[in-house]
């Protein structure tokens, strides 16, 4: 593929694409571990699709546009950075994937079964990342408890906000995939509210000897007396509901970023210490090899690239996450297609966007991303 021309490389990518969806095959395909990346000149068509099943949480609920027509979302939830990972997992095994799993296990999954894993890919590559331990501590370690409804902040499952996509795809690894019409997680917590409301009652009047080691293997601050049992009670019942299936090829991801956060980012360009162009370069080149090879790469950015913030909003930099499913050019500018997880309807966002949206899914220009971009993350 290499020696081809990168232009008749990315449309023989798409063709050969088409083809293994339509077998319903899954691509077995292991990518290189650090491949020359370069941009695709010509900005190559490719049109991805991630799995959806129409189940309890995504049937048309009397709405307009229906959820069915509608991208997961993570409704009033804060865990973009899982909804993101379970499309980019879900395009890969070719089910679909649901997102309160991949959460679950980014807080709670004990990292040492990575280790356990026969898969000698795996194993090569956890061997090459000596430091993925402290990476996946790094990570949860970012992660921040709400207030909402949570005045004393404790560290329960739902009330914990956000994530990083390379850590949860890493650990999803551990114990089988689970399918979302198991596990259902559109619309956020809606359809599973009525078990965490059981459980934070149930697990304050008898808390549950031990529960503690349930989540043992997580961060300090994801730890309390109250939170502990109610979160292992919520593990025993995600492994209760979940039908799991092993993975049919190990998840291997691949990240790179500029930035921290949204909010480093916006550090960064308010200090005068803009992002180099070669280091934005370096993720669009991601971007467009993770899409001529087969894969869907989600790209970390600002939700205020797509909607206007409202003042009252205190949050300033809303950091997001999404799957880039699609690449065109129109006229002389290319366009990257982004899967938008927060349910927002197209009409609500800003001028110049919403014209390009079309029930959650948006055609964004090179430049418009590039204000925001600080990261991306694909699966080999």
């Amino acid at each position: 593929m290499r020696a081809l021309p990168h232009a008749m490389a990315g449309l023989i990518a798409a063709l050969s694409l088409v083809g293994q969806a339509g077998a319903g095959e899954i691509d077995r395909r292991i990518l290189p571990v650090a491949p020359a990346y370069a941009r695709n000149p010509a900005c190559d068509p490719v049109s991805l699709t991630i799995p959806f099943e129409i189940h309890t949480g995504t049937r048309d609920v009397g709405i307009s546009p229906s959820p069915k027509d509608l991208p997961l979302n993570q409704g009033e939830s804060a865990i973009c950075f899982a909804y993101a990972t379970a499309d980019m997992i879900s395009h890969r095994v070719g089910r679909s994937v649901s997102p309160l799993d991949v959460a679950t296990k980014f807080y709670f999954a004990d990292p040492a079964r990575l280790e356990a894993i026969p898969d000698p890919h795996l194993r090569r590559h956890l061997r090459a990342h000596p430091a993925y331990r402290a990476d996946i501590a790094w990570s949860r370690n970012t992660a921040e408890v709400t207030k909402d409804g949570n005045p004393t902040l404790e560290p329960y499952f739902d009330k914990i906000e956000g994530g990083e996509e390379d850590t949860a795809a890493l650990l999803y690894n551990i114990g089988g995939y689970c399918e979302d019409r198991d596990l259902p997680s559109n619309d956020g917590y809606r359809y599973v509210m009525p078990t965490l409301r059981a459980l934070r009652y149930r697990t304050k009047l008898h808390p549950t000897r031990q529960s503690f080691r349930a989540v043992a293997a997580t961060a300090s601050h994801l730890r309390g007396r109250r939170a502990d049992p109610f979160n292992a009670a919520w593990i025993a019942h995600v492994e209760a509901t979940c039908r799991r299936t092993p993975l049919p090829v190990p998840l291997l991801p691949v990240s790179y970023r500029v930035a921290a956060s949204q909010a480093d980012f916006a550090d960064m360009l308010e200090s005068g210490r803009h992002p180099s162009k070669p280091k934005l370069d370096r993720i669009l080149a991601m971007v467009d090899y993770a899409l001529d090879h087969g894969r869907v790469p989600t790209v970390g950015y600002s939700w205020y690239l797509l909607e206007d913030r409202d003042p009252k909003d205190p949050d300033l930099f809303a950091d997001h996450a999404s799957p880039v499913i699609g690449r065109r050019k129109a006229g002389s500018v290319c366009q990257y297609r982004i899967q938008d997880n927060t349910g927002e309807y197209c009409g609500r966002m800003r001028d110049g966007i919403r014209e390009r949206c079309d029930n959650g899914r948006i055609w964004v220009t090179e430049s418009e991303l590039r204000r925001t971009l600080y990261s991306v993350t694909y699966l080999r």
